[in-house]
């Protein structure tokens, strides 16, 4: 699915809002997964800081669209933040990356859910995020734990290939100790124990036609949507026509 931009920019603007709609009951949609991308991309379109494109992302546009989803009764919320390959950009920008991620999860998330009874679980590595990172993270997950209302997934340090590397490592770990036969590597993966762990919906932004390892096991039978708004001009309303599109799809899971 491609959105030109000037519907991303213009027609939706005008849309006006509209009323809320279950999205299990009207679509079937209980898990939406995003690849938040183009914050760069927007930012040297005009003409600003790096910085300015990664604040709007994810302190603006980012926390309203995880208000949304939850309104619209969207169980499961998952988004990938920062990469295993991230940490190869400039020095500069991982440190902006990584104080604006402590405040998202401080301040945005956190209000999201308590607001709307959501636990939040880490998807990836805590070991090589920033202090500050990971004392937040630690915090709203333990803020939330009895939360059950819904589940955000945030994804920091992750990578499809080092999830599966740690899956499997605590999976012979586990029989090594005696565990049963019956399990599999799903049992070991970051979204193990979830009620809804495999994503409907996977929506990536700014154009790319790719899902760059997000959640390779969990996405085998997701309905993938690719829209050419860069991510700072993210709307509900965009995220509410890719659900439209989704409703007509056959998902036959192999079958």
């Amino acid at each position: 699915m491609r959105m030109s931009k000037l519907e991303t920019t213009q027609s939706v603007a005008q849309r006006p809002r509209a009323a809320a709609v279950d999205w299990f009951s009207h679509y079937g949609i209980r898990h939406v997964a995003i690849i938040p991308d183009g914050n760069r991309r927007w930012a040297r379109e005009r003409s600003v800081p790096i910085e300015v494109g990664h604040s709007t992302g994810l302190l603006q546009v980012l926390p309203n669209l995880v208000n949304r989803l939850c309104e619209a009764g969207v169980h499961t919320i998952t988004v990938w933040g920062f990469s295993t390959e991230n940490w190869t950009r400039e020095a500069n920008e991982v440190g902006h990356l990584m104080k604006i991620s402590a405040q998202f999860l401080r301040h945005h998330i956190m209000d999201n859910a308590m607001r709307h009874d959501a636990r939040v679980h880490h998807l990836g590595r805590k070991d090589r995020l920033f202090p500050e990172v990971r004392e937040a993270l630690d915090s709203v997950e333990a803020l939330t734990a009895g939360n059950r209302s819904h589940v955000y997934n945030i994804a920091l340090d992750y990578g499809g290939q080092d999830e599966l590397f740690r899956a499997t490592q605590r999976m012979a770990q586990a029989m090594s100790n005696g565990g049963s036969e019956k399990l599999t590597v799903a049992d070991f993966l970051d979204t193990a124990g979830q009620p809804y762990p495999q994503p409907d919906v996977v929506i990536r932004s700014s154009g790319e036609h790719r899902l760059s390892g997000f959640l390779p096991l969990q996405t085998v039978y997701s309905e993938l949507f690719f829209l050419d708004a860069n991510f700072p001009d993210f709307t509900f309303e965009l995220v509410r026509d890719v659900a439209e599109q989704f409703k007509w799809r056959k998902r036959r899971f192999g079958g």
